[in-house]
């Protein structure tokens, strides 16, 4: 029909089309009686024809007459520039829009016929104060738009311009017949390029343009399409579940898969995932002992794993390959997994562990899993799994750490230590000790005076005598003698020993050395595995001969002192007789003065022993050496406390540079997350992070409770004083762990042993090691939902996460098979969050789902609806699209509780006016 509304320039009018298409159901008798005999009454002519006055009923010998009259009123001149009398006769009858649908909407047509408005003439119609009203109201009055493309790639600008000018935007490609199909004109049948993904009825083309945006494309090739021609190994066409045997009919089925998503619905115990698991058996799942109805408690138990052994699955692929299994086949590891399959058993498993509790966290292993698929096989460096690529990222730092770690234990050795000898060393007892020892030294010198004295009386006495003034010279030189052979026996000694100890390091020079060439012949060995005939990459010369000729000197060093030695005992025991044989002499010559020398002697031996040395803690010299090393100790210790915290502030360095050389196997998931629309819809964000493990609570597990109960809770709850584990947070944290466990009390109060504050059963150093290594810290990748970690998500939450993961992180395009994941979510989460996700899902891989949920089925739009009955001891299933009659019924029935529960649902909700107006 053309409508009584214009488009064109001023000087080149031309109609709006308006076509009506009707249920090929209804007769064509009744379209002519009920629709074009009431168009007669209502039918208009051109404003400039009105003056011929036709007022025929419309047949086309009526439409020809009238177009007869149109051309006999025009000059001759201009007779040429129309068309047939059917033609002008049919272009100057007018309908009005309001008249079209007035007899539409009557009970005849009702439901029974859509819309269709043509884009050219239409858009021909101003956009001006006065028709924009009316150019709104005939586009929007259509079901549908439609053009004849001369260049398809248009179609999708045209699409988003109606749009955004909020006019109906359902734009068809038609081939605006106006030839057959074996013509050379471009005007001609099957011209057109619109492709809708539903049945070939009225119902489902109403069903597409209903749901436009996911059914109807326009180009060459859709891309679903597009999708299976390109990799027909990746979609399933079909699945057969049998048995070859007479009277096995519990399975008798063979079902065509759409590409797309497809929803597999039915009442309880009718089925659904005994398809489920024949399809992910057929495709190698990897879960088979999680499967819901294939398994040892269910189908597969004694006896029925007999019966069970005669049925098979078949799976056949759009490339014509086949797959067929028994049903009590396992899984089989030497074939790939050609599905991947989340049996609700698994999803409830892993959702529902404890992260507080476990120490492998399944959730998270399965996030990485799929994580994995966003890297590229070049940047895997051979490795089949995110944890093993970790791994092999983290080996380099790891190195670094190992050996900070073990500095760290040398100088937790040393605080220990300390710590030991401040709680064994008092000031106050040694200040006593020293005080005394003090006194005693005072009254050895006074005594060993007192012998000198009378010594020094008696050989003034004696000086007339001259044999006894050559005896007591010969004492003086032959006690220089002594002294002098004394020192060089010491100096001798220490010669050896650190003659000893140069040719001890040169030994453990060599054998480093050889370690050193193992290792370089090692890795070259790995680098011609990689690189054939590749030169050698390390190169470790080692001079031998210069080493024996370093340690043949070394050897001949130590020969000669210790020659040296012996020759010097000798002179010693000499010299000791030569002063015994002049001492002798010297006692008969003068007795009373050898008396008076001997007491001198003690008094000398006495003032001498008091005095000692630095390592004689009994001694004044060891006493205040052993004071001095007690007031220092204070400070000593915080050196060495600071010196832990650097070094450990070192070990989180190694960590921090191990997190950013793993860093980038996140990075491409990471942005995918931050750029798509259905992930970040439910508030899930990624970084890779410093984590403090669950293992941190074992640390003050060591602590004595009965001295430390503050300090246990403080402890055990340092990742909540945390925002983060940065080191600008946590080296703080640490550094006042070890103040509060030297100081129990507020800061200032006297020092305590750290090591009383441990349990008998532990030590200060390991207790200390556990702490300060950071071996509670782990590089792991950071996940949130709705801004809460991991761990405090429901189970629910996270199934939900889970299935998003696989439906839209998952970069794989095997089928996707999903048994119930609305379990535990609310209807407005399936709809906003669950269906999205299905769609884009769809979109890449052919995804088969298990549902009880009308959000999931209807309203998720499935590509193909499957319904599985239980009947007579037989499974069976019949398919189609929501747009078939059958189908829309059971899915009625099954997802919605009948048509009845649905009518009275509905009623319910629209006695209040705000729901019925957010239809």
């Amino acid at each position: 029909m053309r409508l009584d509304q214009f488009g064109g320039t001023e000087g080149n009018l031309s109609r709006v089309n308006l076509h009506v298409i009707f249920d090929p159901a209804i007769e064509v008798e009744v379209i002519e009686a009920q629709f074009l005999n009431a168009l007669n009454s209502q039918a208009r002519l051109s404003p400039s024809y009105q003056q011929l006055g036709w007022k025929g009923v419309i047949t086309r010998d009526s439409l020809a007459d009238f177009g007869q009259r149109i051309k006999q009123s025009v000059p001759q001149d201009r007779i040429n520039q129309y068309g047939t009398d059917l033609e002008e006769g049919f272009n100057n009858l007018n309908v009005s829009l309001a008249a079209v649908q007035s007899i539409l909407s009557g009970p005849y047509f009702q439901g029974k016929a859509l819309l269709g408005i043509g884009k050219t003439e239409w858009a021909g119609i101003k956009w001006t104060d006065q028709s924009i009203a009316a150019k709104k109201t005939v586009i929007n009055s259509a079901d549908l738009v439609f053009t004849a493309f001369s260049d398809v790639t248009r179609w999708t600008k045209d699409v988003s311009l109606l749009r955004d000018n909020n006019v109906t935007h359902k734009l068809l490609d038609c081939s605006d017949a106006h030839h057959f199909s074996n013509s050379s004109q471009d005007m001609r049948l099957g011209k057109c390029q619109t492709w809708m993904n539903t049945s070939p009825t009225f119902a489902g083309l109403t069903y597409a343009l209903r749901e436009f945006d996911r059914r109807v494309f326009v180009g060459l090739e859709p891309p679903a399409l597009a999708r299976v021609r390109k990799n027909p190994e990746r979609f399933i066409s079909s699945v057969t579940v049998g048995s070859n045997k007479q009277n096995y009919n519990l399975f008798d089925y063979s079902i065509p898969l759409n590409a797309g998503f497809v929803a597999v619905v039915g009442n309880k115990g009718q089925g659904k995932s005994a398809l489920l698991d024949c399809i992910a058996l057929a495709g190698n799942s990897s879960r088979n002992k999680e499967f819901a109805f294939l398994n040892t408690s269910r189908f597969l138990r004694t006896p029925s794993a007999k019966i069970a052994e005669e049925y098979s699955s078949e799976l056949e692929w759009a490339n014509a390959a086949v797959r067929r299994v028994k049903l009590t086949d396992e899984h089989d590891r030497s074939a790939p997994v050609y599905v991947e399959y989340l049996p609700q058993k698994f999803v409830e498993r892993v959702c529902n562990i404890d992260p507080t509790v476990d120490e492998v966290d399944e959730f998270e292993s399965e996030l990485r899993a799929v994580l994995f698929t966003h890297i590229s096989e070049e940047q895997r460096s051979g490795e089949k799994t995110f944890d093993d690529l970790l791994s092999q990222k983290k080996r380099v730092t790891q190195e670094t750490i190992d050996r900070l770690r073990e500095e760290l234990g040398e100088l937790v050795s040393s605080y220990t230590s300390l710590a030991n000898f401040r709680a064994e060393n008092l000031a106050t007892d040694v200040d006593g000790r020293l005080a005394l020892k003090e006194e005693e030294v005072q009254a050895a010198t006074t005594a060993l005076d007192v012998e000198r004295e009378r010594l020094e009386q008696i050989d003034s006495e004696s000086n007339g005598n001259l044999h006894l003034s050559n005896l007591k010279q010969r004492a003086e030189v032959l006690a220089s003698q002594g002294s002098s052979l004394a020192q060089q026996r010491t100096e001798n000694e220490q010669s050896q020993a650190q003659a000893q100890q140069n040719l001890a390091q040169l030994e453990v020079i060599a054998q480093r050395a050889a370690s050193l060439h193992e290792d370089a012949t090692a890795l070259n060995t790995q680098i011609s595995a990689l690189v054939p005939d590749a030169e050698p990459y390390i190169s470790v010369d080692i001079h031998a001969a210069r080493y024996e000729a370093w340690r043949s000197a070394a050897e001949n060093q130590v020969t000669a002192l210790q020659n040296g030695h012996e020759e010097l005992l000798r002179k010693i025991e000499i010299h000791e007789e030569e002063r015994g044989k002049n001492d002798d002499e010297l006692a008969v010559a003068d007795s009373v003065r050898e008396r008076v020398r001997q007491r001198m002697l003690q008094a000398q031996e006495r003032l001498a022993s008091l005095i000692g040395d630095e390592g004689d803690q009994e001694s004044l010299t060891g006493l205040k050496e052993l004071r001095l090393r007690i007031s220092e100790a204070p400070a000593d210790m915080d050196r060495l406390r600071e010196a832990l915290i650097e070094k450990s502030g070192q070990i989180h360095s190694a960590l921090n540079a191990q997190l950013a050389a793993v860093e980038s196997l996140y990075a491409p998931a990471s942005l995918f997350i931050e750029t798509s629309d259905v992930v970040r819809n439910v508030g899930l964000e990624f970084n890779a992070e410093l984590r403090i493990l669950p293992s941190w609570r074992n640390i003050p597990n060591s602590l004595d409770g009965r001295k430390n109960s503050e300090y246990i809770d403080w402890l055990a709850d340092l990742p909540q004083h945390l925002e983060d584990a940065d080191w600008e947070m946590l080296g703080p944290i640490l550094q006042e762990a070890l103040i509060r466990l030297e100081q129990p009390g507020s800061p200032g109060e006297p020092f305590r042993n750290p090591a009383t504050a441990l349990r008998t059963n532990a030590t200060l150093r390991e207790f200390m090691i556990s702490m300060l290594d950071l071996s509670w810290l782990e590089v792991r990748f950071g996940l949130t939902g709705d801004g809460r970690p991991l761990s405090q998500l429901s189970p629910g939450q996270r199934g939900l996460l889970l299935a998003l993961f696989y439906l839209v992180v998952d970069r794989r395009t095997t089928p996707l098979l999903l048994d119930q994941p609305e379990e535990n979510l609310d209807n407005e989460t399936i709809a906003s969050k669950l269906v999205p996700a299905l769609h884009e899902a769809a979109g890449r891989r052919q995804t088969i789902v298990v549902t009880h949920n009308a959000n999931l089925a209807v309203v998720g739009d499935a590509d193909q609806i499957i319904h599985c009955q239980l009947r007579e001891d037989q499974f069976t299933v019949s398919t189609g699209s929501i747009a078939d009659l059958d189908v829309a019924k059971f899915a009625l029935n099954v997802l919605e509780g009948t048509k009845p529960a649905f009518d009275n649902r509905r009623d319910k909700y629209e006695a209040f006016p705000e729901l019925a107006l957010q239809r």
